[in-house]
């Protein structure tokens, strides 16, 4: 790494305002930002890998080649969670917290165009690899943001930090779930954090401050079972009685995307969505089965009253005939929401920032979760920023890849943002009821 580090001394990034522009011109492979990127994305962080050390050695000689601070901390032994501080001109001050998560999603290597943790540079100037978007790209820019205003000697009044988490592909049950009940999370005196977005193939760029609320049930249906041969009515297997909750389900799951068919990107957090993703069922081929289970991944519309939504699916249940039970495997209470108006000086500096660059930042709901939902429920104001706009959305897929002039134009915008939420005035936030810039939801 010290290697890398000699060349990103002696970088000088191009700006590319336009991110829609082509980089298939440029040679970016001896770009050592880009070859920074590269570096983190071949360190395979699988949330089924449990060993994250190479990724902790990673942030610990990139922290050090900038004399910065880093602590370690683990609430679970094996799944660290890493702080980097950027000190700033007032430590009394409410900071800046630019949080990340290391762990990626599994990967079908058999589906990939170019090995998966490869980070191979194409022709046409896109990284190839799981992490480029989800969410690799963001923790280097933020990193590589602060150590070009670092190097430029940009003022900061409040100190920044940069943290990583451990498993939030996962629930952050290791992770953030437990440092932001600890002294050292109290210690940060946090005022606003910055957390993942998503990419999108539109010419704005969206900024989640609410997540939709997952809940995840599994339902196990049982019957009568026996040899093939034998013939009984469909409402006394576990089949029968299966295909029922199906259907229920189903049916509630077309209307919730009727509605999601004419809500605009502001209105994401309107419907419901439901996906059957998993059935168990079967020991052999001639054999009814005794019992099926179905599993159910749920995002809820962020106004839906949980309460009368958890008794309609056990009226559904209760249709379906008896020997049923409903299981939660993630049971989440709503989301809490940022406030996104003049009233929070956070959102103005991102705003003023967005502006300066001549950029659109959108507030939006995010589709699925992330680590901010956790923290708004402790009614610490975040918000989700990944700063990659006219770029298909491909986290969690297939052939997952950035474009680099959207990569590194990612940095120059994260400098920014950080620059305007870093130098809030005192006055702005020393008086500020932190609460209310948090709403909590009324169904929790």
């Amino acid at each position: 790494m010290t290697k890398i580090w000699s060349l990103v001394s002696c970088h000088i990034l191009i700006i590319f305002l336009n991110t829609s522009a082509s980089s298939a011109s440029v040679d970016y492979s001896s770009d050592p930002y880009v070859q920074l990127f590269q570096q983190y994305l071949r360190i395979n962080t699988t949330t089924t890998i449990s060993d994250l050390t190479p990724a902790v050695q990673f942030w610990q000689e990139l922290a050090s080649s900038q004399d910065l601070e880093l602590q370690k901390h683990e609430y679970v032994p094996g799944y660290p969670v890493l702080v980097i501080k950027w000190p700033g001109v007032d430590p009394s001050l409410p900071s800046i917290v630019l949080n990340s998560h290391m762990d990626v999603v599994p990967v079908n290597e058999a589906e990939w165009k170019y090995p998966p943790f490869a980070a191979t540079l194409d022709s046409d100037g896109v990284i190839w690899g799981r992490g480029t978007q989800d969410m690799k790209s963001v923790s280097i820019q933020y990193f590589l943001a602060m150590k070009e205003l670092k190097q430029n000697n940009v003022t900061l009044l409040r100190d920044v930090y940069m943290t990583l988490m451990p498993d939030e592909e996962v629930g952050s049950v290791s992770g953030l779930r437990l440092f932001k009940e600890s002294p050292e999370f109290t210690a940060l005196n946090v005022g606003c954090v910055m957390d993942e977005g998503a990419a999108a193939p539109l010419p704005v760029y969206g900024m989640f401050y609410q997540d939709k609320a997952i809940w995840q049930i599994e339902v196990t249906c049982y019957g009568e079972a026996g040899h093939s041969a034998t013939f009984p009515a469909s409402n006394t297997t576990a089949t029968g009685k299966c295909r029922y909750v199906i259907d229920k389900f189903l049916n509630y799951r077309d209307q919730q995307h009727a509605i999601s068919e004419t809500a605009t990107l502001l209105k994401s957090g309107l419907f419901t969505a439901i996906n059957l993703n998993k059935i168990r069922a079967g020991t052999a081929n001639n054999v009814v089965p005794q019992s099926v289970s179905l599993v159910f991944d749920i995002r809820l519309a962020t106004e839906l009253n949980t309460t009368a939504f958890e008794l309609q699916m056990n009226s559904w249940l209760a249709e379906a005939g008896s020997g049923i039970n409903m299981t939660f495997l993630q049971k989440n209470k709503q989301s809490a929401r940022t406030v996104v108006s003049k009233k929070n000086p956070y959102y103005v500096a991102i705003q003023s920032a967005a502006s300066n660059l001549g950029i659109t930042i959108v507030p939006i709901v995010s589709p699925g979760s992330t680590d901010a939902r956790h923290l708004r429920l402790q009614d610490v104001p975040a918000f989700g920023f990944s700063p990659l706009a006219n770029t298909p959305t491909l986290l969690h897929t297939d052939n997952e890849r950035l474009n680099v002039t959207t990569f590194l134009n990612g940095i120059e915008i994260y400098k920014e943002i950080i620059t305007s939420l870093a130098n809030i005035p005192a006055s702005k936030t020393n008086k500020l009821d932190v609460q209310s810039l948090v709403v909590q939801s009324e169904f929790n």
